[in-house]
């Protein structure tokens, strides 16, 4: 646990990080608190798996630390904020819809186990670059709508990809794998879409 926070500072249910408490909220905004490390473990020493949902949604905050422990981060856990950089640990096995939407991340890295990018997962941020891992076999809905890639390499792995995916880009080109399933309005219409 970091100077700045204490246990009471957040609502934990078993191994997952629920919420702040009230004297946590007070605390970051009277301090102005803008980066977040968040606990490794909860009071009885058992180590975080899961950031809940909205756990940390609309915090301003510009950083977060997530512990190499955590395997989920839920719903709209880390929405609205202003986080510019963002190490998702490896271990992490779910990111759910909307869980950095609305922030203003530059560049992303796909976790090693994560097979689906949830809807509006990293939309409308800053990202100008993902680096993808082996795994990623669907891109849903608005993903990664409204951020500033000028081109995206589409791993072989993926077999769909949802409406709104990377629309709000700036792609002129895109290589589709053989086989992938993607919706018409995926890209900007005028996105040249070639498949490989």
């Amino acid at each position: 646990m970091s100077n700045q926070f204490e246990y009471d500072d957040f609502v934990f249910d078993g191994d997952t990080i629920v919420a702040l408490t009230r004297k946590g909220k007070d605390k970051i905004k009277n301090e102005k608190i803008k980066s977040m490390p968040i606990p490794t473990t909860n009071p009885d020493g058992e180590a975080i798996r899961k950031i809940g949902e909205k756990a940390f949604f609309r915090r301003f905050f510009t950083s977060v630390e997530i512990p190499d422990t955590v395997e989920e981060i839920g719903f709209e856990a880390f929405g609205q904020n202003e986080i510019e950089e963002i190490n998702i640990p490896e271990n992490v096995k779910e990111i759910g819809a909307f869980a950095f939407y609305r922030n203003k991340l530059s560049s992303v890295k796909i976790p090693k186990d994560i097979t689906v990018i949830n809807k509006y997962a990293f939309s409308l941020n800053n990202i100008e670059s993902i680096t993808w891992n082996d795994k990623v076999e669907k891109i849903d809905v608005s993903a990664f709508y409204d951020n500033n890639l000028k081109e995206v390499e589409i791993p072989d792995t993926v077999k769909e990809i949802n409406e709104f995916a990377f629309h709000n880009n700036n792609i002129n080109q895109v290589e589709i794998p053989t086989g992938c399933e993607i919706d018409h309005r995926a890209f900007e219409e005028n996105t040249d879409v070639i498949k490989k």
